[in-house]
């Protein structure tokens, strides 16, 4: 019988190459998280921290992100010289998941709490931090920014991701999974004083409901583990019974077909959203996660013909995913179902450290947006150097493209609020002809004191053949056309952001049948009498997939992989890569001190208007995104470069791409901070919310 533990011998064998002294092939080197943690990055996976977890549920203890070797001891070389300014982040410490996202819709104003830990720059202690703003381009951070400790003997361990929304008397109501000591988790709600709300609705302080817990792990049917409980969505009103609201969680249960990954139902009558629930059923099913576990589910409607999208994060990927389908009634239960749609496979939000991510649904401007953390590639000691640790996302806005088939999302035009200087200019009409293998500079390095810029690159192709997939390349051959960022003077140091071919062109060059470090997004039972070519077929099929491996031994099984690989194995294994167009940042020549692993992910040619290529990219400093043909496919990344100033050039080429012409015109902005100036400190103010802070937390205050 294939079983779970066949497809874990096999996903062993395929990352080892069946090495029995590697320290992870006794155990799986999965990282089991909740949420509110930092995720292993993709090149530190080798390292096995799978000791410091318990081995039947999630670990909520920090997990060190360096690479295995011994980190050296902090001193100038370790000091890391990095201050992003438009992205959201406290002065200091650690932050993750965005949590909560509101608009008041009394006063306006735009609040964003997200995880934080208030004692240092690594993860712990989680708390919720709260920023302000009145028109999503400049934020404030209040003078009691921490909203809700962890200080109950419920949430002991952290009080973790969480929803904010209005309940049905119009009142603010908080939901979080709260987390007691041994990683326990349960859901409890929060709510505003009416004082505040009849006052200034400051919404920066919560008060926990004596109801809490209102859901405990005994609350699910067949739940595996103390911690595979978590994550709540908004609610919403039953179809199947308007007098009910309904709630979703990630959960991971053992059911009749396995142990796989759910995201459950929950109902309540009550208006207020405080008590009175019980278990509904599975909105959705998931047989493949590697985890048995989704993260961070969100289930809404974009209100274009009443589709529904569920997204989830899942660890096995480090990747935020959209799957697609319809919102419908079972026809045995009545009770609302997510049926998948298998013509529109998942699509991965985001290529590179994208994660945890959070929609809501803005009353005022009338449209649905989301939010994102990105996680810092560091070595704990080297966060610890810099202070501080992760950023939000942008915001962005959210469509769903009908001719593409998928979800795009892209910076909201709000963001233009924040540019300052024209720096450069090429219009449409006039643009640069580029030579083939030849950079032109648009912006030198050194040039302008800034690390912050936004760049808007329009690449038209008198045609598109190179990338239809025609043909296989090899890794030198392979056609592509992009903009290099933060490049030194002379351009020896460079990351190239770039629409390319994959090198799929199969060579014998290596026994392993894949050179994998991380885990496969999908992995079954070989099939048919052609399965190498199965595995194939079914890789083109999902879209998340770029590289795919089939063997037979120990026994037949189909992987699918997010990245790239140019590796074959020998009788019993085959490997190959999808040959479509790649979104494509390329750290290698970065100069950067983290990672310098390629990120990427499908981009095929877009059927409308397939030859006119527009690359949105924002710098600043350390984290860059990406957004391709308007959010149709995006990437964020990681930079660390201790050249500063040096390295703030910038340039468009192409390569590789034949007798196609290419040109580029291009617009280029410096951008200002997204906090608004601070007044002077105020010693009486903060000493008073201290005060009254205190006296609230031990239920002194009303």
């Amino acid at each position: 019988m294939f079983t779970n533990d066949t497809l874990f011998e096999n996903y062993m064998t395929l990352r080892t190459g069946g090495v029995v002294d590697d320290p992870c092939t006794t155990t799986f080197c999965r990282v089991y998280t909740v949420c509110a943690m930092l995720y292993a990055t993709h090149d530190n996976i080798n390292s096995c921290v799978r000791s410091q977890i318990p081995s039947s549920s999630s670990s909520s203890e920090p997990i060190d992100s360096s690479d295995s070797a011994p980190s050296p001891t902090p001193g100038p070389s370790m000091h890391i010289d990095s201050k992003p300014q438009y992205h959201i982040r406290p002065p200091t410490n650690w932050i993750n998941d965005p949590n909560g996202p509101y608009r008041d819709p009394v006063t306006g104003k735009i609040h964003l709490y997200m995880q934080y830990n208030p004692n240092g720059p690594l993860w712990g202690d989680i708390a919720w931090y709260h920023v302000t703003s009145d028109d999503y381009v400049k934020w404030t951070i209040p003078s009691t920014p921490i909203a809700t400790y962890a200080d109950r003997w419920y949430d002991k361990w952290g009080a973790y991701s969480g929803t904010m929304m209005n309940n049905n008397y119009s009142e603010p109501v908080m939901v979080y999974t709260c987390t007691e000591p041994e990683n326990i988790q349960r859901q409890c709600v929060a709510t505003i004083s009416p004082s505040d709300l009849a006052g200034k609705r400051t919404l920066s302080f919560f008060e926990k409901s004596p109801l809490n817990p209102i859901l405990t792990e005994e609350s699910v049917p067949g739940l595996v583990g103390l911690g595979n409980f978590r994550d709540p969505t908004e609610w919403w009103r039953d179809p199947a019974n308007p007098s009910q609201w309904l709630i979703a969680f990630a959960a991971r249960i053992k059911d009749r077909d396995g142990d796989n990954a759910h995201i459950v139902l929950f109902s309540t009558t009550d208006p207020s959203f405080q008590s009175g629930y019980s278990f509904s059923h599975s909105l959705y099913v998931y047989k493949y996660d590697l985890d048995h576990m989704f993260e961070c589910p969100d289930f809404f409607t974009l209100k274009q013909g009443g589709e529904h999208y569920l997204k989830v994060s899942t660890m096995p990927s480090h990747r935020d995913y959209i799957v697609y389908g319809s919102y419908q009634a079972d026809p045995v239960t009545g009770k609302y179902v997510f049926i998948a749609d298998p013509a529109r496979s998942f699509t991965f939000i985001d290529y590179g450290p994208f994660y945890a991510s959070k929609t809501f649904y803005d009353p005022i401007l009338k449209r649905r947006m989301m939010w994102g953390w990105t996680n810092d590639e560091l070595s704990n000691e080297q966060i610890t150097s810099q202070g501080w640790s992760g950023v939000q996302n942008l915001l962005r806005g959210i469509e769903y493209d009908s001719v593409e088939k998928k979800i795009k999302t892209y910076p909201i035009a709000e963001l233009k609020g924040l540019r300052l200087s024209h720096l450069y200019s090429r219009p449409e009409t006039d643009p640069l002809v580029l030579v083939d293998g030849t950079p032109q500079i648009l912006i030198t390095a050194g040039t302008n004191a800034t690390r912050q810029h936004e760049i808007i690159v329009t690449f038209k192709l008198s045609s598109m053949d190179s990338f239809k997939g025609n043909t296989y390349y090899t890794e030198s051959a392979a056609p592509e056309f992009g903009v290099m960022i933060r490049t030194n003077a002379d351009l020896s140091q460079y990351t190239t952001v770039s629409v390319r071919m994959p090198a799929a062109v199969r060579q014998p060059i290596s026994n392993r049948a894949q050179d994998t470090t991380w885990a496969p997004i999908k992995m079954y039972p070989g099939s048919g009498t052609n399965a190498a070519s199965n595995c194939s077929a079914e890789c083109a099929k999902e879209r998340t997939c770029v590289s795919w491996t089939y063997t037979t031994s120990p026994s037949s099984t189909c992987a699918l992989y997010w990245k790239t690989s140019r590796r074959v194995y020998n009788a019993t294994a085959h490997s190959g890569t999808v040959n479509i167009p790649l979104l494509y940042m390329d750290r290698t020549h970065s100069g950067s001190i983290g990672s310098r692993q390629p990120l990427l992910g499908r981009s095929p040619v877009k059927q409308t208007n397939p030859n006119v290529v527009r690359l949105h990219i924002f710098v600043d400093d350390s984290v860059i995104e990406v957004f391709k043909d308007g959010g149709l496919e995006t990437m964020t990344g990681r930079l660390y470069l201790p050249g500063g100033e040096s390295q703030t050039g910038i340039a468009v080429y192409s390569k590789n791409t034949g007798s196609i012409t290419v040109t580029a015109s291009a617009e280029i902005f410096s951008m200002d901070s997204a906090f608004a100036a601070e007044a002077g400190p105020n010693l009486i103010r903060t000493y008073t919310n201290s005060y009254y802070n205190l006296l609230s937390a031990l239920g002194v205050a009303s």
